[in-house]
């Protein structure tokens, strides 16, 4: 009597049929699903500042990140068509301002796309040089001048990234954080 050889199992790199799972079927997620998702998440807050043909403008940024170390690089997301994305385009320099819990109110202020640039910075200390040095507001809790590195068109914003040149020191303090739709200080140790 012969017997016939077992089959060969399917490979492994193709289902065999008790393996099979059920296609996934991709729904594209529009902008106000990812803003819902991103609200769970806390972010820093900080103020961007520059200087383009003489004139200062600044703005509060939510997407800050250091990007690497060695060279130090810096970057953050602006929507085109404001004025803070043609200063940023403009410019050879700008400061990046590292906000304290009780800067809240300056992170809205500088929020309002309404206002001129002198109207933005009139109510808070700050320091203009001549030459594009980018304005630099006073009590922060850290300040870092960054040369333009690369800018990048992705969707609606425009990515910058910067080259840290120097870093002003500040004073001490919690940082400011934007998480639910509001400003934040930081919470308890956990």
């Amino acid at each position: 009597m012969s017997s016939k050889p077992a089959p060969d199992p399917a490979p492994i790199d193709l289902p065999g049929e008790e393996t099979e799972e059920p296609a996934v079927v991709e729904v594209p997620v529009d902008g106000e699903a990812l803003r819902q998702a991103m609200r769970r998440i806390a972010t820093p807050v900080v103020v961007v500042t520059a200087e383009a043909e003489g004139a200062p403008r600044g703005a509060t940024i939510g997407s800050f990140v250091s990007v690497s170390l060695a060279p130090p690089l810096i970057s953050f997301n602006v929507t085109r068509k404001t004025r803070a994305h043609d200063a940023l385009t403009q410019s050879e320099r700008f400061a990046v301002h590292f906000l304290a819990a009780e800067h809240a109110e300056l992170a809205s202020h500088f929020a309002l796309p309404h206002l001129t640039g002198e109207e933005q910075f009139a109510p808070f200390a700050h320091r203009r040089s001549t030459g594009g040095h980018p304005p630099i507001l006073d009590d922060m809790l850290g300040v870092l001048i960054c040369r333009s590195e690369s800018r990048f068109a992705v969707g609606d914003h425009s990515i910058f990234v910067g080259s840290v040149v120097e870093v002003l020191p500040g004073r001490d303090g919690d940082p400011l954080l934007y998480h639910r739709r509001s400003y934040r200080g930081v919470g308890d140790e956990v």
